[in-house]
C-alpha cells in the first residue's frame, strides 16, 4: 500500500519536495515576474530563443510550467501540515514569535501595495510569487523542523546544483561557442529575420522587452566583439550588428550561466547550494573514499564553474564564506584566525589580478548599479508609503532615467547627457532590500530588512555542532549577502530553497516538536 505507515508518508513529503526544489532549480532561473505568468514574445523569436538555454520546457509554456510547480507546491504543503500533530502552528522554543510572523506583516503590505500599483499585472505576479516563498518558508518552520529525515528533501536541491554545473561546464568546454554559431547561421535565413522584424514591431505593449532598449543608440559594440564580428561574411556580420546590444554581448560573452538567466545568478545557486550538497555527501555513513573524491570533485567543479561565471560579487562572497568556515574548524582559535586571514589574503590578490583591467575600464557594472540605487531611493522618496507596486522597479527607472536626460539636455551638459542616455536598462534594482523601499515604499523596506535582519541575528548567536546545519547558515549568509547586489528574491531557483532552509534554520531541527512523526 502506498505510504501507509507514518514513516512512508513523511518519506513521500519529503520526496515531493525534493522534487520541486529540483524542479526549480531546473526551470526557473529567470526573474518571475519577467517571464513565468506572462510569457515573453522573444520566445517566438528563433534567435532569441537559442540565446535562453536555461527556458528550455518539457513542452509546456512557461506559464502553464509555472502553474504546475505552484500546483506541486500546494500539494507539498497540504501534505506537509497534514503531517503535524496539533497544534499545528505551534512555534519551537527559543525563536522570537515576532520573527516568525514577521514575513506574513511583510506580505500583507506587498499586497496592500498592490491596490496602488503602476503596473496590475506585473505586482500580482509579483505577489503570487511572494506567497509562494512565504509557503516555503513555513513548509520549514513548522514542518520539515519537526521530522527527522528532514534533510532528505534537500537532495532535490543539491540535484538541481549539480544539473547547473553540468551545463555550466559543457558551455565552458564548447557550449558556448556551439549555440552562437548556431544563432548566427540560423539568423541568416530569411524567415528567421522576418520574425526578427515582426517582433520588432509587435513588442510595442511589452517595452521592458523590446529589442530597441532606451539607450541603445549611439552606442558602440566594445572592441574586442567587434574584432570578432568582423572575421565574418560581411552580410552575416552587418545582421548580427542589427541585433540588440546587450544580446550580442551576451552571445559574445565566455561567462557561464548554466541553467540559470545570467552568470550572477549561476553564482548564486553554487554560493547558496554548493555547501549543503557537499555536507549532504559527506554526511552518509558508508563509502567512505567514494564519498571523499566525490565530495572533493564536486567543490573542485563548483568553485571553477563560479570562477567562470565571472560573479565579482560572488567571488568576494565566497571568500566570506571560506573566512567563515575556517573560523568553525576544531582548531585554536589563533590557527583559526591565521588560516581565515591567509585565505583573505590570498583570495584578494587572486580577485585583483583578475579583474583589475575590469576597474581600469570604469567598472561599468558598479556604476550601473549606483544607478538602480540611487533611482530605487529616489522612487521611495517619492512614493514613500507604499511605492509603485510590487516588481515595477523597472517603470520607476526608466521615468528617473528620462527625467535625468531631460534635465542634462536642458544645462547642456554633455558628460550628464552622455551619462543618462548610456545608462544600461533593468528590470530590476539588483539590491533585494531597496527594490522593497521602491516597490512598496519605507514600510515595506523596513519589514523586509527587519526579518532578515532579525533572522541574521539569530542564527548568529547559535551554536551549529551539526555539519549539514552549518552548511545551511553558510549558504544562506551568501544568499542574504548577494541579496545587496543581486535579485536573488526574484528568481524562484535562489528563492525557494532559500525560504525553505532559512524556516528550517530558524525552527533548530532538534525533532523536540512532534515524536511521533520524528522517530522512527
Amino acid at each position: 500500500m502506498f505510504a501507509d505507515t507514518s514513516g512512508q508518508k513523511d518519506r513521500v513529503f519529503l520526496i515531493l519536495t525534493g522534487v520541486w526544489l529540483f524542479t526549480a532549480l531546473f526551470l526557473f532561473g529567470n526573474p518571475v515576474i519577467l517571464d513565468y505568468l506572462h510569457p515573453i514574445k522573444e520566445q517566438k523569436n528563433p534567435v532569441l530563443n537559442a540565446m535562453l538555454q536555461g527556458e528550455q520546457n518539457i513542452g509546456l509554456s512557461p506559464k502553464e510550467n509555472y502553474q504546475l510547480v505552484l500546483a506541486t507546491l500546494g500539494l507539498v504543503c497540504v501534505l506537509g501540515f497534514s503531517r503535524l500533530a496539533k497544534p499545528m502552528l505551534r512555534l519551537p522554543d527559543g525563536l522570537p514569535k515576532w520573527l516568525a510572523w514577521l514575513p506574513l506583516a511583510w506580505f500583507g503590505w506587498q499586497v496592500l501595495s498592490l491596490l496602488q500599483t503602476a503596473n496590475q499585472a506585473m505586482s500580482i505576479a509579483t505577489v503570487i510569487h511572494f506567497a509562494s516563498c512565504l509557503a516555503a518558508f513555513y513548509l520549514g518552520l513548522l514542518v520539515l523542523a519537526r521530522m527527522r529525515l528532514a534533510k532528505l528533501a534537500l537532495w532535490g536541491a543539491a540535484l538541481g546544483l549539480i544539473l547547473n554545473l553540468v551545463n555550466a561546464c559543457q558551455e565552458q568546454f564548447g557550449g558556448l561557442e556551439l549555440t552562437r554559431n548556431s544563432i548566427i547561421e540560423r539568423l541568416v535565413t530569411p524567415s528567421v529575420l522576418e520574425n526578427w522584424l515582426e517582433f520588432r514591431y509587435t513588442t510595442l505593449d511589452h517595452p521592458e522587452k523590446s529589442p530597441s532598449q532606451p539607450g541603445d543608440e549611439g552606442k558602440t559594440i566594445p572592441a574586442e566583439i567587434e574584432k570578432q564580428i568582423a572575421a565574418l561574411p560581411p552580410e552575416t556580420a552587418a545582421k548580427v550588428r542589427e541585433l540588440p546590444l546587450e544580446l550580442v554581448k551576451r552571445m559574445y560573452s565566455t561567462r557561464l550561466y548554466g541553467r540559470m538567466f545570467y552568470p550572477n545568478a549561476l553564482a548564486g545557486v553554487i554560493l547558496l547550494l554548493l555547501p549543503v550538497s557537499l555536507a549532504l555527501l559527506l554526511g552518509q555513513g558508508r563509502w567512505l573514499v567514494p564519498r571523499y573524491a566525490l565530495t572533493l570533485g564536486l567543490a573542485a567543479v563548483g568553485l571553477a564553474c563560479l570562477y567562470w561565471s565571472g560573479s565579482k560579487a560572488g567571488w568576494l562572497i565566497a571568500l566570506v564564506l571560506l573566512g567563515a568556515w575556517f573560523l568553525h574548524l576544531p582548531l585554536s582559535r589563533k590557527l583559526k584566525l591565521c588560516l581565515a586571514s591567509a585565505a583573505m589574503v590570498l583570495g584578494l590578490a587572486g580577485f585583483a589580478l583578475k579583474y583589475g583591467d575590469y576597474f581600469d575600464r570604469g567598472a561599468t557594472s558598479v556604476g550601473a548599479r549606483f544607478g538602480y540605487w540611487q533611482a530605487a531611493v529616489q522612487t521611495a522618496v517619492e512614493e514613500p508609503l507604499l511605492g509603485t507596486g510590487p516588481g515595477t522597479f523597472q517603470l520607476a527607472y526608466k521615468q528617473h532615467r528620462a527625467l535625468e536626460l531631460i534635465e542634462a539636455i536642458k544645462k547642456g551638459d554633455i558628460e550628464a547627457v552622455k551619462k543618462a542616455s548610456d545608462a544600461e536598462p533593468t528590470r530590476l534594482a539588483h539590491n533585494d532590500y531597496l527594490q522593497q523601499a521602491s516597490d512598496s515604499g519605507w514600510p515595506g523596506f523596513a519589514l523586509y530588512a527587519a526579518f532578515i535582519g532579525g533572522a541574521a541575528w539569530v542564527l548568529a548567536r547559535r551554536r551549529l555542532d551539526d555539519p549539514l546545519l552549518l552548511a545551511v547558515r553558510l549558504g544562506l549568509l551568501a544568499w542574504l549577502l548577494q541579496g545587496f547586489v543581486e535579485f536573488g528574491l526574484y528568481i524562484p531557483a535562489l528563492a525557494w530553497p532559500a525560504w525553505l532552509m532559512l524556516g528550517w534554520l530558524l525552527a533548530g531541527p532538534t525533532n523536540r516538536f512532534d515524536k511521533s512523526v520524528a522517530t522512527e
